[in-house]
């Protein structure tokens, strides 16, 4: 038995949100970055960001620019460096909201080792159960995945074997789906499990 950490990330959002602001920072929603800029020396110094409700583009400077942009942080970084190498392999993860009659007891299960090497988890979740999760690898990321039969079939199957009561496909309320940005080892069948911070030769060091 092991001891981990529960939290409602719905809330943690908003609460990091507002203590951006309480912070002096500006937040903006629905804002996508279409290119960089470039200040005489070649070196980044703002982005030209697009209002996507009202199409208005705008410019934002900055003495330091990060890439914080998860799965799709090569995108932004050929904006700067149109050769950049890939760094992302991207992998899909899923997982299902299962009605109160399929529940995980009063305690979490976590399963180290599924049949195709995965890791499986069933958690309690407000009167429900949260049961995950798949490795599948994409080819590329987008702004709205959507999950694949297979993946929610496996869960299924997976979670059938360990639950009191086997889940069946009706059992199914909800489905979560997000995108891993796992990097890139060589391999594109074994990606590093890892963040990585990577400085850009566009960029200027020590700003």
């Amino acid at each position: 038995m092991y001891y981990d950490g529960q939290f409602d990330d719905s809330r943690l959002l908003v609460n990091l949100a507002q203590t951006a602001v309480e912070q002096g920072a500006t937040l903006a929603n629905y804002v996508q970055a279409v290119a960089v800029t470039k200040a005489g020396d070649g070196f980044v110094n703002g982005i030209v960001a697009r209002d996507v409700e009202s199409g208005r583009e705008f410019a934002v400077r900055g003495k330091v620019v990060i890439n914080a942009t998860g799965p799709f942080s090569d995108g932004l970084r050929r904006m700067a460096e149109p050769d950049a190498t890939s760094l992302i392999a991207p992998s899909q993860g899923i997982h299902l909201g299962l009605s109160a009659g399929v529940p995980a007891r009063d305690s979490a299960i976590m399963v180290p080792h599924t049949r195709d090497g995965r890791v499986m988890f069933a958690i309690p979740w407000h009167g429900h159960t949260l049961v995950g999760t798949t490795d599948t690898p994409i080819d590329a990321p987008t702004l709205e995945p959507k999950p694949l039969e297979e993946e929610i079939a496996f869960i299924l199957e997976t979670a059938g074997q360990y639950l009191h009561k086997a889940p069946a496909r009706d059992d199914v309320l909800s489905v979560f789906v997000g995108i891993r940005p796992l990097v890139k080892s060589g391999d594109r069948s074994s990606p590093r499990r890892c963040r990585a911070t990577t400085p850009s030769t566009s960029t200027r060091q020590g700003s």
